[in-house]
């Protein structure tokens, strides 16, 4: 039967400086220490031990003059007289404190021995002077303490044992437990922190009571729409929740990975929202902004599954459990010293099978995640970067109302790593400081999000994508059959192939063309974005980017793949031969478009070489085309030049060698940066010096020489 805190009205013994709540409070303090001393032997060692604390006569009523003054037999029948009339008292209990006990006494529906140690515990937490009272006892260990807190609360011993026992209602809602280790009075009860606190202040419902441990989520800032680049996970995920709580199916736990700030939280939040199904999420810091420990937040997801098991179309969401799932924490939280992992596993499968309100899981890094754990989640949900169109959705949708261009948002769009957290915040800092003329605008918001991106080890910079405003496949320089290739890809929108050449011929551009015509989107790669120091790292990586290119449906591009598809004969370490065979497993079973581009075709595997459907050689531009190439970028200088003046320029080209799209390139950021770019004999004569550079660079020997 659930404990009821009314009682006849006595009459309690008369504090007149007291009010009528601290009044009963003080009176329970002084019962319950008047007991130890009666049951405990504790009266006894008071009058032999003078070394009292200075709080034990104040507490008793007592003169400290009496206790000095007496014989050790006097003083023990002064101080059991004393504590005989004290526990004779009658108590009101009102106040605060009572009434939120109440509260949870009703929901939770506890006993009333269970509430009074709830209401001990938390008279020696909001009192340290009361519980210094009870270090006149010698050390206890938990069955001696057991024994203890039945003769203090006028209980049985096994009414104690089984009001915290690890089945009993305290200790699985979280409410509390004790601390095995520990082995004083006072340091025994192990309460969640603040929660005292809170007890001990007006509350108007249950929910309140709780707030710093489980608040409700706010309403998502994104929409379903955001999501459409994991459309059939969030369908999957939709459909499983709404029948989770429609049928209230117990155990329901879904884990979802991912890095910081690619909208793990909004998901849920957005979900929910999507479902009409309320929302609460695990605190992640107190009242007063102190982090809570791991400990302390699985504690408060315990209590929020007692909390909310009476209700229906609810969910929990947990995040930020990277310190959560470890062997030592669950060793620490289920209190076994000696890390017992048959006890860890038990209470680890018990926190996940039983819970009644479907709960996230959300997590930055799973990778020092137990297998044994990973296996206990229902659904498991690996949240990447958003791709580009979705990321300059949500820049275009964050800076709708400030001054920047569509180019910049595009041009910030291909920040692979861009997540919403830090679009958002980016926003939010740069609405403080108030800049308006929208150069400082762009600029400050890049320098935000950048700096953010460089801290966590990607790419910050943005790049401009590459224009085609006169890109024309008629611009390479190859025997295939490019307009039959790209026509066959378009119908089957699978294909692995080779381009090769020297650099500056136009590999990566027509790539980034074929992207562009084949209206998919492109992800780019390069070896520094795969190749990593760590080992193991580099083949994630590049199994990473094949999963990526087929959750967005892009084509995939790898220049310099001669960095990882060197002859394995070659190897001088193993690993060199791993990072190869990796990119042919995932070749094999890609399913779309892969492109691998390199300057040094010599050197690849041959095996790997006949796994591509075509071999692409890019080679220097041929006359016509260098003079289209020229027309496209000074269509208006050369149109300007005498019939005599072009035919000039043709010749010049003509006589240039090895000359490649990517010097057209170089020579047009030379000369805007001089403002000389409506100078087509210029542009030229610049393309010239270009070749010959490249020309005395292949003469000139490798090595250092010196002369004697």
């Amino acid at each position: 039967m659930p404990y009821s805190f009314s009682s006849a009205p006595p009459v309690p013994i008369k504090e007149t400086s007291l009010s009528a709540d601290d009044l009963c409070i003080r009176q329970l303090k002084q019962i319950w220490f008047c007991r130890s001393l009666l049951f405990c032997n504790g009266a006894r060692h008071l009058a032999k031990d003078r070394f009292h604390q200075d709080e034990i006569p104040e507490l008793l009523g007592l003169d400290e003059s009496e206790f000095e003054d007496k014989k050790p037999s006097a003083l023990y029948k002064l101080i059991k007289k004393r504590a005989k009339k004290l526990t004779g008292m009658s108590v009101i209990r009102q106040g605060p404190l009572f009434t939120n006990l109440e509260q949870i006494n009703h929901h939770f529906g506890l006993s009333k021995i269970e509430t009074d140690i709830i209401l001990f515990a938390t008279l020696l937490e909001l009192d340290s002077s009361y519980g210094n009272c009870y270090d006149l006892y010698s050390t206890y260990g938990n069955r001696d303490f057991h024994l203890f807190l039945a003769h203090v609360l006028n209980a049985t011993a096994k009414q104690i044992l089984e009001a915290l026992n690890k089945e009993g209602v305290l200790y699985q809602s979280g409410l509390l437990k004790l601390h095995p280790a520990s082995r004083e009075v006072d340091q025994k009860f192990d309460l969640l922190k603040s929660f005292c606190h809170a007890l001990d202040t007006p509350q108007q419902t249950i929910e309140s009571l709780f707030s710093d441990f489980i608040m409700s989520a706010p309403t998502a800032n994104l929409t379903p729409q955001h999501y459409k680049h994991i459309e059939k996970d969030y369908a999957r995920l939709s459909r499983y929740l709404e029948t989770i709580c429609d049928k209230k199916i117990k155990g329901a736990n879904i884990l979802i990975y991912g890095p910081p700030g690619t909208g793990k939280t909004q998901w849920v939040r957005t979900l929910a929202d999507d479902l009409n199904i309320k929302l609460y999420e695990i605190s992640v810091e107190d009242a007063e902004g102190d982090i809570l420990s791991g400990k302390e937040r699985v504690t408060a997801c315990q209590l929020a599954q007692k909390l909310l098991e009476k209700g229906s179309q609810q969910a929990l969401l947990f995040d930020e459990i990277e310190d959560l799932f470890q062997t030592d924490m669950f060793a620490q939280f289920s209190g076994n010293s000696h890390r017992n992992s048959h006890t860890n596993k038990g209470w680890i499968n018990q926190l996940l099978e039983n819970n009644a309100v479907p709960t996230f899981w959300l997590s930055n890094d799973i990778g020092s995640m137990n297998d044994a754990f990973l296996r206990r989640f229902d659904l498991i949900f690996e949240l990447p970067a958003p791709p580009h169109s979705v990321r300059k959705k949500m820049l275009s949708e964050a800076l709708n109302k400030t001054p920047v261009s569509e180019k910049w948002i595009d041009r910030m769009s291909h920040l692979e790593h861009l997540p919403p957290a830090i679009i958002n915040r980016a926003t939010r800092v740069n609405e403080i400081i108030g800049e308006s003329d929208p150069h400082l605008i762009e600029n400050t918001l890049e320098q935000i999000m950048g700096s953010t991106l460089k801290a966590m080890g990607h790419r910050h910079k943005a790049i401009n994508p590459v224009t085609s405003n006169f890109y024309d496949p008629a611009l390479i320089n190859t025997k295939a059959p490019l307009e039959k290739i790209s026509h066959g890809l378009n119908a089957t929108r699978t294909g692995r192939l080779c381009f090769f050449g020297p650099p500056g011929t136009g590999k990566s551009a027509y790539a980034k063309y074929l992207a562009s015509y084949l209206e998919i989107p492109l992800i780019a790669k390069r070896a520094s974005d795969i190749i990593d120091c760590y080992l193991g790292n580099t083949e994630k990586n590049i199994a990473n980017m094949f999963e990526q290119a087929t959750k967005e449906k892009a084509l995939l591009l790898l220049d310099e793949a001669d960095s990882f598809l060197r002859d394995r004969k070659a190897s001088r370490h193993s690993w060199e031969t791993t990072q190869v065979n990796e990119l042919l497993v995932q070749m094999e079973n890609f399913d779309g478009i892969f492109i691998c581009s390199t300057n040094l075709m010599n050197d690849l595997d041959k095996a790997a070489l006949r796994r591509f459907d075509f071999k692409l050689e890019f080679t220097y531009l041929k006359t016509e085309q260098a003079w289209l190439l020229l027309n496209g970028f000074l269509a208006e200088a050369v149109n300007r030049l005498t019939a005599t003046k072009q035919t000039q320029l043709k010749k010049q080209l003509a006589s240039l060698q090895l000359l490649t799209p990517g010097d057209f390139a170089t020579i047009k950021r030379k000369l805007t940066l001089l403002d000389e770019l409506d100078n087509a004999e210029l542009f030229v004569k610049e393309l010239q010096q270009e070749v010959n550079f490249k020309n005395e660079s292949s003469k000139r020997a490798i090595g250092f020489s010196a002369k004697f």
